[in-house]
């Protein structure tokens, strides 16, 4: 291993310093058949489209956002969602990633193993590596994996108060505190590098993994010393990669690293809601005008400004990048309210419409490649849906639409659910809605190349460690959008089975959702106050709901809310229960799926694991799923399929409902073979590994 990663670097330098012919490697690279095509869309110049940015330079009048958002940890989870967070820390992949992935540990790239060129990069695993320019991006790799694992550690422990994961989280908080230098830097790079790039940089990216890290300890903990080493950090930056200084993302080629830099975006967001200081917002703003004005590789911008103004166009880039740029399109248009900018928006959400699958995720793995989502060949990748679902909860606190919240809810509840294993000890790094065989290949149309992203592992070490540790960050973002405010009233944004404590005019009320949702329709809010406390609720009426009871009365909704508004007490009661049935959607044509409430119904094809590697000492492994039978091919939805009947609610007592035989849809399906109806047991599809979700339908 140590002469093949010598040979590695060897090949990177000679990139890196522009000696030599290149290195050619005997193995192909670890990504993929079409990863190269795809990555490397490097422009042959400067393509300055400062031009057509000089809207930025007039008064700029701020749009108010609809909801505000609350304190991150505001809402810890209850039920079935807190057992599943200790589950995922104690025995499953949240926990062990560390340990799994080494890289983590001994990587000590913000302190000790600073990048000052390619010869401080460690052992990356799995990689497989071939002299290509886009491996420069290897040096900042594990700031993405190390510290977007951090983040979501670091939440999951003091959201499930883990105290041996506590201690654990209060290690690494530490040692990024320890590893500011005298001036407030806080990132990856020597001094020979840092600020300085010409080339790939990934200097804003490894400042955003660590900074939310910090900045979530500090929501739990309130230490100031960790938001203190952030705003040090961001005067630093600000300072280097600003309006008087440079433009961080003018390069002469630039990969992934440089462009997800553009989510430091989302430290600024946390650091005015913190501390209300107005640079903040500023910056981030900045930075989309920064982001819009050169292109560098064509991969990694479809939300930049110029780009934006053909609405017809489809995303071509990596879906990841796609998907959480909407955030800082959508906060440079709520700070300025320039109608250039709401114009690019609208185009944005023309543009992303086209790319949504039956299960809420938008397809893209690695790349959105110009395409229309499509369920069976078009997958979708695990940090695409992470990063698309916080950017729907942004869509909805600032704008409003209750469809944004519709859609980040059934994401989460179908798509991304849809992606983990039932012991949690691996997920999928991509995955098709239709996914009828997880084999290292993708197949589409009878033919089938090699993908190593199809495949459960706990690690996914061979084309990049960033979706296990994005899952880390799942359930600790969706609780935090859960509950907002309008005013002084509650929204119920989403739903599920949590806890919310807050103040509302100086008095503390804790609320909590006692439920089985999404698998109940009922809901159960408990209120607790130490003092009597006159209050408006507002609950969502989801769009796949007929209706809305509020203590065993049928409701009114209030444009997409139901405003419940009294003189609480401790102990009051606030009951919901939904009204709902199953529909059939259609998706294309061809494509038709079954939803009842917020949960996507599937087919689940019977399967064999096979194991394809195991990590010493553990009984982790990576492995493949084979499908047992091809019984599902000739499979039509039935007229009646409507009336598909949901055998039993859950028990309330079930501590993880998604994997029980007692909660399913009896659907009928028009079988071509035999040419007859019969009913089939449809299950949801987050309860899944290989499923069925669309059909064409019968003929009348």
């Amino acid at each position: 291993m140590k002469s093949k990663l010598l040979s590695w670097i060897q090949c990177l330098l000679i990139l890196m310093v522009g000696i030599g012919p290149g290195c050619q490697s005997s193995e192909s690279n670890s990504q993929g058949e079409d990863f190269l095509g795809n990555v490397n869309q490097v422009s042959s110049g400067d393509t300055d489209d400062s031009k057509l940015l000089g809207f930025f330079e007039g008064k700029a009048t701020p749009l108010e956002a609809t909801y505000a958002s609350l304190p991150q940890g505001s809402v810890k989870p209850l039920g079935w969602i807190r057992s599943m967070m200790l589950s995922d820390l104690k025995t499953g992949v949240v926990g062990a990633l560390d340990d799994l992935f080494p890289g983590i540990k001994k990587d000590d790239l913000y302190r000790t193993a600073r990048r000052g060129g390619l010869e401080d990069v460690p052992d990356m695993g799995d990689l497989v590596l071939t002299g290509e320019a886009w491996e420069k991006s290897i040096m900042w790799w594990n700031a993405e994996t190390a510290g977007n694992w951090w983040d979501g550690f670091v939440r999951h422990a003091y959201l499930t108060e883990d105290e041996t994961s506590i201690r654990q989280a209060e290690a690494i908080v530490e040692n990024l505190i320890a590893s500011q230098d005298e001036d407030g830097y806080i990132g990856i790079y020597k001094p020979s590098l840092r600020y300085q790039h010409k080339g790939s940089n990934g200097e804003l990216w490894a400042q955003t993994t660590a900074f939310r890290t910090l900045l979530g300890y500090y929501s739990f903990t309130q230490d100031k010393r960790a938001l203190d080493a952030v705003e040090r950090a961001m005067v630093v930056t600000m300072k280097e990669y600003g309006a008087d200084g440079k433009n961080p993302f003018k390069l002469e080629n630039a990969f992934g690293g440089v462009t997800h830099g553009l989510m430091l975006t989302d430290v600024c967001e946390m650091l005015f809601d913190i501390t209300h200081k107005s640079i903040y917002q500023e910056y981030a703003t900045y930075l989309y005008k920064a982001f819009s004005t050169y292109n560098i590789n064509r991969a990694f911008n479809d939300l930049r400004y110029p780009y934006l103004m053909d609405k017809d166009s489809l995303f071509t880039g990596h879906g990841v990048h796609t998907y959480e740029h909407v955030r800082t399109l959508l906060h440079a248009l709520y700070v300025t309210g320039y109608p250039e900018l709401q114009t690019a928006y609208s185009n944005a959400l023309y543009k992303l419409d086209k790319a949504i699958l039956p299960s809420g995720a938008g397809h893209g793995n690695e790349w959105l490649a110009g395409l229309e989502a499509e369920p069976t060949t078009t997958s979708s990748e695990y940090c695409t849906m992470l990063e698309l679902r916080n950017s729907l909860a942004s869509m909805f606190q600032k704008g409003g639409e209750l469809k944004w919240a519709d859609h980040a809810e059934k994401l989460t509840y179908n798509g991304m659910m849809g992606f983990r294993n039932k012991e949690g000890t691996a997920i999928t790094y991509g995955k098709p809605d239709n996914c009828y065989i997880l084999d290292g290949h993708h197949h589409e149309h009878g033919e089938k190349r090699k993908d190593v992203r199809y495949k459960y592992s706990p690690t996914h070490s061979d084309p990049a460690v960033c979706c296990v540790p994005n899952y880390s960050r799942n359930f600790p973002y969706f609780l935090d959008k859960m509950w907002m405010k309008k005013g002084d009233a509650l929204v119920a944004a989403m739903y599920g089975p949590s806890v919310l404590n807050t103040q509302i005019k100086g008095k503390k009320i804790e609320v909590r959702q006692k439920t089985l949702y999404p698998f109940s329709d009922v809901i159960q809010f408990d209120i607790k106050v130490k003092e009597p406390i006159n209050l408006d609720f507002m609950f969502r009426k989801p769009a796949w709901s007929d209706a809305l009871e509020i203590n065993g009365e049928l409701t009114v909704s209030e444009g997409d809310f139901v405003k419940v508004s009294g003189k609480w007490e401790d102990g009051d009661v606030i009951r919901l229960k939904f009204h709902q049935h199953a529909r059939i959607h259609e998706h294309s044509p061809n494509h038709h799926f079954i939803q009842r409430g917020p949960l996507v119904y599937a087919l689940a094809i019977p399967h064999e694991e096979k194991v394809i590697k195991t990590y010493a000492g553990t009984d982790y492994t990576d492995y493949h799923c084979l499908p047992q039978s091809k019984n599902f091919e000739r499979l039509r939805l039935h007229a009646s399929s409507e009336s598909a009947v949901l055998i039993d609610e859950i028990p309330t007592h079930a501590s993880n409902p998604w994997h029980r035989s007692d909660f399913f849809l009896e659907v009928p399906l028009y079988d071509e073979t035999k040419e007859e109806v019969r009913k089939e047991k449809f299950i949801p599809i987050g309860s899944t590994i290989l499923r069925r979700v669309t059909f064409p339908k019968a003929s009348e």
